[in-house]
């Protein structure tokens, strides 16, 4: 069944010789090396002084010709010498909408007095091309003149060229009434979305015409005025009386068909001839049914005066992933689909690109830049690729497909899409006889529906680039490509698969134009860019912007510069007595990793530097470079994979009885040597200790390890029995790793391995029962948070660092929480995260894990409820207690339980909710100090402290000593009382044993007794008067008990507080009338003190 679907190729031929030179490839390895300033790149900020020249208008083309440069803008054709000096101009628009090189057509409108009210349209260049068969004419085709060119004749009929306005001829001779614009009118050559006009001179002058086509309302060339459109491809001959162009036949042109008029996309987009065969470059649909967009190439037979030989091919610049050495698939390709500039150019004389194309001097070459599109659109974006593809190879793939019919009809011009074959002869020359067809001598328009992608890539530099313009020029042997950029800038660099740019510069803010001109005898290129053409150097402005040796001595060959003094600069610019070279570069070592590794272990020492085995050429030779690591030889790796000149990577070589010796790492690179003092060590790693030793069988334990020399080599790793424990920190003292899963309880051994050196921990791992958590209280949170959550369950002590964490059911959002172990380690106290910032509308559920070492226990619900709504808090006592009371509003009875609440900072003794009231024990702490005390009472939220009020603590009596006191005084009253009986009875048996004149004797009062029983009147004291022995006894025994009674007032701790004893009372004698004081106990002395009469 016939398709115009495109087929994908299932391989690659390796015969097909199409180079893509530039692309974005991350086709090295990633380096170890810091970029520095002194990496091969180029210092942007480096200008030059430049010469140009300004129009006045956009600039669109350019062309030359005998040393003369030819400029297209709008409304003006320039002159310009080779060094931009203006010879001439000729102004062509603005003009009116219905005029025609500037003359007005009949029947038009209004004379020339009556156009004052018409706008005039600027005048557009869509072609300027020259010939130099007949007079070295200048073609220049406007899109105010409605597709009609100007012929403007250069030969001055001597040797020289006259100016570009001395003689010009419109090639619309006619202008009648019914004169209309037909699609048939052969002086109609370009339309208005764009042309690409070329011409072709054999025995006659041929125009080969190719007309872009855009989605959208069609419009006229001039935006008024005129009929018709002209032809999408066409040929055309010039008249031999040279004022205007015919058809052969009505064969000499091809149009889209009617139904894909203002609704396809075809552009146009470079235009070349090469051998017996005119070629176009186009944009347009992949197929006829699909939204992506591709190149193809479009080739005629030159010599053809009708379009009998017609075949169009896709063409696709390819990035391959080189990080897969197999390609499984398209998605494995970068694709570079729209192209956007173009250069065919002849090879010199450059094996290296001859080598790389398999081509030979002379051969015409493609130089095409492409771009990336945006999905299903022909639009660009800035990720462009340079392809290279030779013409012969170009041809012969279009033998090859259509000699295996993968041609169809094209559907774009013919309405149809069916599988068409031509048989093509041996010779394919455009010759007479080249080929049959259904009986018909050489005559096809086929399409053919196999990709060419044979592309291999090459550079990184265009990455977040648009290239809009190339060409291509040798010089001293070398071919070097030019490109400009959608931002202004151009670039030069040598066509080889490793060369970097030498000269990267901006000309201005607008777009380079496709259009460039080269002028090789005179060394230089000219640039558009907006109204302004810049004369750039073909061997560069300058070196400043090479900034290492290595790049300023691989340009050499191009641009003249060499190295002076630390820069890259040309001869003249390098004083007396400095050394200018261009054959050498000094190595310079910059860093080296690792800086230690173990002894006889599998390290591989990165070097980073400049110069390393740099000797003119783009390739590394290791055979020039040597190196040495802390007094062993390293042994060189491979190169492939690491940037060339400034990255060593070796192995070093330590076998036998080898021993370290110093810190110098040394490099040799030919004849040249650097050397840094203190750059590589050989170490031992040890391991002292691990932390924790313990953690559950499910893994995700931190563990440390602590010792020396732990971060040595290049690779580590810890395993735990024969699992390996995840690294995530390490330094020289201390390594960190997340523990894997163990099947069962065990201890097992941990170890180091570095760069194949195996260290062992003094200790094993010990892997627990993994924790379980069955309750946690309370169960329930206020929504500001701050709830003190315990969880209890099993094996909570296989775990050291455990956490919480609550997920909100509905929103998910996740708080993270730091727990802390209970006492004995048997529950985990954590603090709820608040709410309040959420805005949810209370009761909230949410779900809560426990975290401990990475194990995660099943989640469990808290709810979250509404804060509770205090009111001022109040002191209150009951059995013997301070009790705070606090009314309110929302008060949950299990939230409660969550020790939220505070008294100045303690917790309290016993909460109690009674209704609306809740009851807190003031703890036995807060008492102690003043005899009042203010008490702050507080609400202890997650992320701030509530206060509720303050309440005033009186401080109570210590009545304790009081009553120790009185009960020992009763009982001392007793046992007093009880001697004072016995005393007195013992008295009186006495009495009745020792008498002296009817008294009893009693020995040692006897001389008082005589000197008191006489009075001064000398009247002896009756019998019946008070014995002084009698008072005597008694007082001492008043005196006993009161000393006692006071001693123990004192003592116990009354004071002048003790309601019992006023130590300033006296007891009155009523015996003798006298009195007896009474005092303390003598603290120095344990008797009783003096007592008076």
């Amino acid at each position: 069944m016939p398709t115009n679907r495109m087929k994908k190729p299932r391989s690659l031929d390796a015969a097909l010789a199409i180079v893509l030179l530039w692309a974005l490839c991350p086709c090295r390895a990633r380096s170890q090396c810091d970029k520095s300033p002194e990496d091969p790149k180029l210092n942007l900020s480096v200008t030059y002084d430049l010469p140009t020249f300004t129009a006045n208008t956009t600039i669109e083309n350019l062309v030359t010709l005998n040393g003369i440069v030819y400029v297209g803008a709008v409304n003006r054709i320039y002159a310009l010498s080779p060094d931009l000096e203006l010879l001439s101009e000729f102004h062509t628009g603005p003009l009116f909408g219905n005029q025609t090189c500037r003359k007005q057509e009949s029947g038009g409108g209004a004379g020339a007095g009556g156009q004052t009210h018409e706008q005039r349209v600027d005048n557009h260049n869509l072609a300027l091309l020259v010939e130099t068969m007949y007079d070295k004419g200048l073609f220049s085709c406007g899109s105010a003149d409605h597709g009609v060119c100007r012929r403007h004749v250069l030969d001055d009929g001597t040797a020289g060229l006259q100016p570009v306005d001395q003689e010009v001829y419109c090639f619309q001779s006619r202008f009648q009434p019914s004169d209309r614009f037909q699609p048939s009118d052969p002086n109609r050559v370009t339309g208005p979305s764009g042309s690409q006009v070329l011409n072709v001179e054999s025995n006659f002058i041929q125009f080969f015409v190719g007309n872009s086509e855009f989605p959208g309302p069609r419009r006229n060339a001039s935006g008024g005025g005129g009929g018709g459109e002209p032809h999408t491809m066409s040929v055309r001959k010039m008249k031999t009386s040279q004022n205007g162009f015919t058809f052969f036949s009505n064969r000499s042109y091809i149009d889209l068909i009617p139904p894909l008029r203002g609704s396809y996309y075809l552009r146009y987009v470079h235009s070349f001839h090469s051998g017996p065969f005119t070629y176009f470059l186009t944009v347009q649909r992949a197929s006829r049914d699909s939204e992506a967009y591709h190149t193809r190439i479009v080739r005629m037979c030159s010599s053809d005066l009708e379009i009998r030989r017609y075949v169009e091919m896709p063409l696709e610049c390819i990035a391959p992933d080189k990080r897969r050495r197999r390609r499984r698939s398209m998605e494995d390709l970068k694709v570079f689909n729209v192209v956007q500039a173009a250069t065919v150019a002849k090879v010199g004389h450059d094996p290296d690109l001859q080598k790389q194309l398999k081509v030979v001097e002379g051969d015409d070459v493609l130089f095409a830049a492409f771009a990336r599109s945006q999905p299903n659109s022909p639009e660009p974006t800035a990720h462009s690729a340079v392809c290279v593809i030779s013409l012969d190879n170009i041809n012969n793939l279009f033998k090859r497909y259509m000699s295996k019919c993968n041609t169809v009809d094209p559907y774009h011009f013919t309405g149809s899409d069916k599988k068409s074959c031509y048989n093509v002869s041996s010779s394919d020359d455009c010759g007479l006889h080249e080929g049959t067809r259904e009986g018909k001598e050489g005559e096809y328009r086929l399409e053919v529906t196999q990709f060419v992608q044979r592309l291999e890539y090459w550079h990184k530099e265009l990455s977040n680039t648009l290239v809009t313009s190339i060409s291509v020029a040798p010089v001293h042997g070398r071919t070097v490509a030019y490109l400009g950029t959608a931002d202004g800038r151009h670039i030069q660099v040598l066509f080889s698969r490793n060369a970097s740019p030498h000269v990267h510069i901006r000309l201005d803010t607008s777009p380079v134009s496709p259009s460039v001109v080269l002028l090789p005898e005179h060394g230089a290129l000219l640039l558009a860019t907006g109204n302004k053409i810049t004369k750039v150097p073909l061997i560069g402005p300058g070196c400043g912007q090479l900034m290492s040796c290595t790049s300023c001595l691989l340009s050499s060959g191009v641009t003249g510069c060499g190295w002076c003094d630390g820069r890259c600069t040309r001869s003249p610019q390098c004083p007396a007595p400095s050394t200018w070279t261009q054959d050498h570069c000094a190595p310079v070592i910059t860093k080296v990793s690792p800086a230690s590794a173990p002894l006889k272990g599998s390290t591989v020492v990165t070097v980073c530097g400049r110069n390393f085995g740099f000797n003119k050429t783009e390739s590394f030779k290791s055979s020039l470079v040597a190196v040495e690591v802390g007094g062993a030889v390293c042994k060189l790796s491979r190169q492939d994979n690491v940037n060339r000149w400034t990255e060593l990577h070796c192995s070093p070589v330590a076998s036998g009885n080898f021993t370290p010796s110093g810190h110098m790492v040394k490099v040799t690179s030919g004849h040249k040597v650097a050397q840094i003092m203190d750059g590589f060590s050989f170490v031992d790693p040890v391991i002292k200790e691990i932390f924790p030793e313990f953690g559950p069988k499910s893994g995700g334990t931190m563990l440390t390890i602590r010792g020396a020399h732990l971060d040595t080599g290049n690779r580590r790793e810890v395993t735990i029995g024969k699992k390996t424990c995840s690294i995530q920190s390490v330094t020289s003292s201390m390594l960190t790793c997340k523990t894997p899963d163990q099947a069962d309880p065990s201890s097992v051994p941990v170890k180091l391995t570095v760069d194949s050196v195996e260290r062992h921990a003094p200790n094993p791992f010990t892997y627990n029962q993994d924790p379980v958590i069955n309750t946690i209280q309370p169960l329930r949170s206020f929504i500001s948070g701050g709830c003190t959550v315990s969880a209890h369950g099993f094996f909570l002590q296989s775990g050291l660092q455990p956490q919480m964490v609550l997920t909100t059911t509905h929103h998910d959002q996740e708080f993270q929480v730091s727990c802390v172990y209970g006492e004995n380690r048997t529950s985990i106290q954590c603090t709820t995260p608040s709410l309040a910032r959420l805005a949810l509308q209370p009761p909230v559920v949410t779900k809560v894990a426990f975290v401990l070492d990475g194990f995660y226990t099943p989640q469990m619900d808290l709810l979250y409820v509404e804060d509770p709504l205090f009111q001022d808090p109040k002191l209150t006592s009951k059995d013997n207690k301070s009790i705070v009371e606090l009314k309110g509003d929302h008060m949950d009875k299990e939230a409660m339980k969550c020790q939220v609440l505070t008294v100045s900072n303690h917790s309290c003794e016993s909460l109690i909710l009674v209704g609306n009231t809740l009851q807190c024990t003031v703890p036995n702490e807060v008492h102690s100090g003043a005899s009042t005390k203010e008490l702050q009472v507080e609400w202890r939220q997650a992320d701030s402290i509530r206060h509720l009020g303050k309440v005033t603590l009186a401080q109570e009596q210590d009545y304790i000593g009081l009553v120790v006191g009185c009960v020992c005084v009763s009982l001392l009253l007793m046992m007093l009382g009880s001697l004072l009986m016995w005393r007195r009875n013992k008295h009186i048996d006495d009495l009745s044993e020792v008498w002296y004149d009817g008294r009893a004797h009693i020995q040692h009062l006897d001389r008082l007794a005589n000197a008191r029983s006489v009075s001064p009147s000398n009247e002896m004291v009756s019998h019946e008067s008070v014995d002084y022995r009698t008072t005597l006894l008694e007082g001492s025994v008043f005196k006993t008990i009161n000393q006692t009674i006071s001693y123990l007032t004192s003592c116990s701790g009354g004071g002048t507080g003790s309601p019992m004893v006023q130590p300033s009372r006296t007891l009155k004698n009523n015996h003798t009338g006298g009195h007896i004081i009474y005092c303390c106990l003598d603290p120095e002395e344990p008797v009783l003190s003096e007592f008076c009469l």
